[in-house]
């Protein structure tokens, strides 16, 4: 793997994100039960900076490499995948180098303030005086209860009808709004990632100031080299650092399972079955492969970016590849470690049950959708990128 060259940030906060292990495994059946995370564990991973791992400096935060938030969300996952999810979903900061730097001075001005988002183009910007009448509603808004701003994706209307971008395109913009002026719908009733608080989210007739939204293709406020790092291949990243600390975790349970455990099947112990042998060793290699592919790109394209000032379409596509096989490999490895633990692992006291539902609720977002491995081949076959995740 390419050796990353830790900051003098991202030490201590690994430490504190181990430290915090007792205490999330400790709050993991009450986050469960409430479908979200709590407020004062909210609040105190907040203050602790977990929230600020991805903002850039300017505006207050850690301003991590890439590579290293995939530390920390790795490492949270392993105790609690809902938290690591809130947290990676509350580092999803789009667009914020492009942001007008008032409206990132008003949002960011408390440092434990928390953000939500939802990519999907589900809301309407109707262009007025001075911004826009925002109105929509976004499903699997993650942390919306435990967020001050919220960042919806939305089309931009003038006079009734889709604003064209000079391509033809209907505009876009991620807007910023206070979740104080939103509604939150109790939607989330799901079988993985349970803890997340992914509820709806509707506004209706909201004025959004023009400074408060932003999009991809407008011009950089923080012009440095590492703004250039492309937001996909950013954020897609901890997907896969998440799904993998949550395989990780898997196999640390069926190791500490293996030594107690007799199946009825077997006079000995779980840990002298060949099988459950061949299936740990299995899933050992799909986890540390996995990782290893999915840091070296990471490191490999942002050091590109701080040398060339771009990044590439076969940077790009090698780090979402990695990060797809990363998810799909945590996958396999959880099912193979689900096998092996027999009827164990259907009990909810068991960390396999929540890890095999958590890990597998994963492979629906969008981020390691099938169509990914479709544009990476694409690219991979010599032809020009059709999507521009690349």
């Amino acid at each position: 793997m390419t050796t990353i060259d830790l900051s003098e940030a991202v030490t201590p906060l690994l430490a504190t994100a181990r430290a915090f292990r007792p205490r999330l495994l400790a709050e993991r059946d009450r986050i469960e039960t409430e479908r979200r995370l709590p407020d004062d564990l909210a609040a105190d991973l907040a203050a602790a900076g977990f929230f600020r791992i991805s903002l850039p400096a300017a505006y207050g935060g850690l301003d991590l490499k890439p590579a290293e938030g995939l530390l920390i969300f790795e490492e949270l996952a392993k105790a609690d995948p809902a938290v690591a999810w809130c947290v990676w979903n509350g580092n999803t900061y789009w667009t914020v180098a492009r942001l007008d730097a008032r409206a990132a001075a008003e949002i960011f001005s408390a440092p434990a303030v928390i953000t939500a988002n939802s990519t999907q183009p589900k809301g309407r910007a109707e262009v007025v005086d001075g911004g826009y009448r925002v109105s929509g509603r976004w499903s699997l808004v993650s942390g919306c209860q435990i967020s001050e701003w919220l960042q919806l994706h939305c089309i931009v209307h003038e006079g009734g009808s889709p604003r064209p971008t000079p391509a033809g395109t209907p505009q876009r913009r991620h807007m910023y709004c206070r979740t104080a002026d939103c509604r939150i719908v109790d939607t989330w009733s799901a079988g993985g990632l349970r803890g997340t608080g992914s509820h709806d989210v509707i506004v209706e007739d909201l004025f959004v100031p023009e400074h408060c939204g932003s999009w991809h293709s407008d011009p950089l406020v923080l012009p440095e080299p590492r703004y250039r790092f492309p937001s996909s291949t950013r954020v897609g990243p901890g997907c896969g650092a998440l799904a993998l600390g949550i395989a990780r975790a898997a196999i640390e349970a069926l190791i500490e399972l293996g030594g107690a455990k007799r199946p009825e099947v077997s006079r000995g112990t779980l840990s002298e079955d060949h099988g459950a042998q061949a299936r740990l060793a299995q899933a050992e290699a799909l986890v540390g492969s996995a990782r290893l592919l999915l840091f070296e790109t990471v490191e490999r394209l942002w050091s590109q970016v701080l040398a060339d000032g771009e990044a590439d379409a076969a940077g790009c596509m090698r780090v979402r590849l990695a990060t797809n096989h990363a998810v799909n490999s945590a996958v396999q490895a959880v099912d193979l470690l689900y096998l092996s633990g027999g009827a164990t692992s259907l009990y909810t006291s068991f960390p396999l049950e929540r890890a095999f539902r958590d890990v597998h609720a994963m492979t629906q977002h969008a981020v390691v959708h099938p169509r990914v491995m479709e544009a990476a081949g694409r690219v991979l076959f010599g032809l020009e990128p059709d999507t521009p995740i690349f």
